[in-house]
């Protein structure tokens, strides 16, 4: 292997053993609990929580970066720059012209109000600028960082795995069985108290490359990472009737569908006059449609087509060639399912110290 930086849960720190499912490692801030090679039940509910499942039917499931809140990040950045343009052309000058009453000079609340909103202008005009560059970075910036990644595709006809290295077009297919994956805690001192953060993370083996390829994401807590596990482990064992669907994406009819939310819920009594006119108000600010359309680009563009060899890799098996589970993998899986119906849940069953229920 390669001696690039270890990972939490890396199975090189452990002279190049690798883990098996159920397996509790140490490494230099806490510790990983691994869930495969031979990916066995967790007892966890299966959830998508951060609408990752980009597709779900029954020849694969794609995990990847969806365009949720893309349209929330474009509006801030809009509202920032009118933000910034109301308070100098408007709030300003009339703050100002209000302060001309009693003025020893005589000058009106229209003098005051015209003086201050050509200032207002000039202010406005570079703070707004400056906005809208910054926004135009964060929002060009991101996507074009989520088009470089294609998602990570499940095939659970021919219980693999297609993995693309960053920047890369050439892909990576990893026995599912054989995959790794894990949940590690780690333990941090912020300098009043102790802070545990939490990682879901897979790796992938790279034998051309002679290096493993790590997949690592956040997550608030160990239900997170443990149930978006669970949902992959299920659709590849089950089938996609038993995880959650393709998350949907955000677009114009995003915009239409929350209008329509609004409206039933003024009818129903669950939203105020006041709190009809600020959705209004506060969209208006954010120019309508615009971020939604946005979020829509986004999607458009981040989604990278796969080479013709995954295309072919992904196309439908008949029945008789679909791969079946190893019988390590069922006796496994029975064992533990035993085990549950004992009321014994994951943790407890491989004694380890995160508590993923």
């Amino acid at each position: 292997m390669s001696a690039e930086i270890k990972q939490p849960g890396d199975w090189r720190d452990q002279n190049n053993q690798r883990p098996v499912a159920g397996e509790s490692r140490r490494f230099a801030t806490g510790e990983a609990v691994f869930f495969s090679p031979l990916p066995i039940p967790t007892g966890q509910t299966p959830m998508d929580l951060d609408g990752s499942f980009l597709e779900v039917n029954d020849t694969y499931l794609d995990v990847g970066s969806s365009n949720f809140n893309k349209a929330f990040q474009a509006r801030v950045m809009i509202a920032s720059g009118m933000l910034l343009l109301i308070v100098s052309l408007i709030v300003g000058p009339s703050i100002a012209g209000l302060m001309s009453i009693g003025d020893p000079y005589g000058r009106t609340f229209i003098y005051i109000f015209i003086e201050f909103f050509s200032t207002g202008v000039v202010i406005g005009a570079w703070g707004a600028a400056g906005a809208a560059v910054l926004g135009l970075y964060v929002v060009i910036s991101s996507t074009l960082t989520k088009s470089r990644t294609r998602p990570i595709r499940f095939n659970r006809q021919r219980r693999e795995v297609c993995f693309f290295p960053h920047n890369s077009d050439e892909p990576v297919i990893q026995p599912w069985e054989e995959l790794v994956s894990w949940l590690s805690v780690s333990t941090g001192s912020t300098g009043v108290g102790t802070m545990s953060t939490y990682t879901f993370g897979m790796a992938f083996d790279d034998p051309k490359a002679d290096k493993v390829h790590f997949v690592n994401r956040g997550v608030a807590t160990p239900i997170h990472g443990l149930g978006t596990w669970e949902a992959i482990r299920i659709y590849m064992e089950k089938g996609p009737q038993y995880c959650p669907g393709k998350a949907p994406y955000e677009g114009r009819h995003t915009f239409d569908q929350e209008r329509a939310d609004m409206h039933e819920e003024y009818r129903h009594n669950e939203r105020s006059v006041p709190g009809v006119g600020w959705w209004y108000f506060s969209h208006a600010i954010t120019w309508w449609r615009f971020p939604y359309w946005v979020a829509e680009w986004d999607h458009g563009f981040s989604m990278k087509s796969l080479p013709d060899s995954v295309s072919d890799w992904s196309r439908p098996l008949p029945p008789e060639q679909w791969v079946k589970p190893s019988a390590e993998l069922n006796i496994q899986s029975a064992r533990i399912e035993q085990a549950f119906t004992q009321g014994k849940g994951f943790s407890a069953y491989f004694e380890t110290r995160i508590n993923p229920e």
